[in-house]
């Protein structure tokens, strides 16, 4: 019978394409990454790569065992799942990736939530910062049982077989401007506004989410922002603004601990990201409820934006 295990790391180097590349998302050493690939060949009796300078393919047999490696691994966790179940032991561990903001902003009160609402108030959380699509791949590997994600319309979500993704939260941009300057006084105010204000903005092109999200917001105000500075870190973003260098555009969950030398006022229109959390269609019940808990902790930040955006 099969090992798992050289199911497992040979599912790996097929979807990668490298022995090292397997060996590094496996934890393993790549000799042993060979070993287990010769194991397996020995126990089939047939070869399932062939192995070339430039990487590795598979083999007619090779692409035979992928197509039911994951319904073999699935059955395997549904399996443990359903003794551990039978012998009542109820999942009380989840790991989830998280990219940085929605790590800081939504999930603690997240697992407040689920503390509060799931079966066992003595939930475990195994948190790591990741971006999205790593955390994706992590999910479709079993390596995470959440991983959530940002829509973005000029970067669509290519699903990997047995993921499915659930809506958490809509998660609006706000501008984030000096207390002295000339609009901090204001309740909100209308993007179309800002267009002669040099903007500090995430990174341009590629595939930033929040970049696009912006771009697209501010075409369809009829401009094209002027951007004095770039950063993937919001709280430098942020402290930028308050050096009066331009005006940050900043999403809601990356306010939690504002930058004191900071207003934040919401847009009109708000450009919005939403917040998905990717998760396997055969998960635990845990699962859904933290989901559940994710929703509600999204809420709890729309319940406090007026803390925000309440006038000095």
């Amino acid at each position: 019978m099969l090992d798992v295990r050289l199911l497992q790391t040979f599912r790996e180097v097929a979807m990668r394409g490298s022995f090292s590349l397997a060996a590094e998302e496996l934890g393993f050493t790549q000799p042993a990454v060979s070993q287990h690939l010769a194991r397996l060949e020995r126990h089939l009796g047939v070869k399932v790569l062939e192995r070339a300078a430039r990487g590795v393919t598979l083999t007619p047999a090779g692409e035979a065992l992928l197509a039911e490696t994951e319904a073999v691994l699935s059955s395997v966790r549904q399996a443990e799942r359903a003794a551990q179940s039978a012998g009542g032991v109820v999942a009380s561990r989840l790991r989830v990736g998280a990219f940085p903001s929605a790590a800081a902003g939504l999930v603690p009160g997240a697992v407040q939530a689920a503390r509060r609402r799931g079966p066992h108030p003595d939930i475990e959380l195994d948190l790591r910062v990741v971006e999205p699509e790593p955390g994706m791949r992590a999910v479709a590997r079993n390596r995470l049982d959440i991983a959530l994600m940002i829509e973005s319309p000029l970067d669509p979500i290519v699903l990997p077989e047995g993921i499915e993704l659930l809506e958490v939260t809509e998660d609006p941009m706000m501008i984030a401007l000096p207390p002295d300057h000339r609009m901090a006084s204001r309740r909100s105010i209308d993007l179309a506004e800002l267009a002669d204000e040099p903007f500090l903005l995430t990174e341009l092109g590629g595939t930033c989410a929040d970049s696009n999200i912006m771009l697209h917001a501010c075409r369809d105000a009829g401009f094209a922002p002027n951007v004095r500075l770039e950063s993937e870190d919001y709280n430098a973003l942020q402290g930028m603004a308050a050096a009066g260098l331009g005006v940050s555009i900043v999403p809601r969950l990356a306010t939690v601990g504002a930058h004191p030398g900071v207003v934040l006022r919401p847009l009109k229109p708000a450009p919005t990201r939403t917040i998905l959390a990717a998760v396997s269609k055969d998960r635990d019940a845990l699962v859904d409820t933290f989901v559940e808990a994710l929703r509600a902790a999204g809420d709890e930040l729309e319940g406090n934006k007026s803390r925000l955006t309440a006038v000095a």
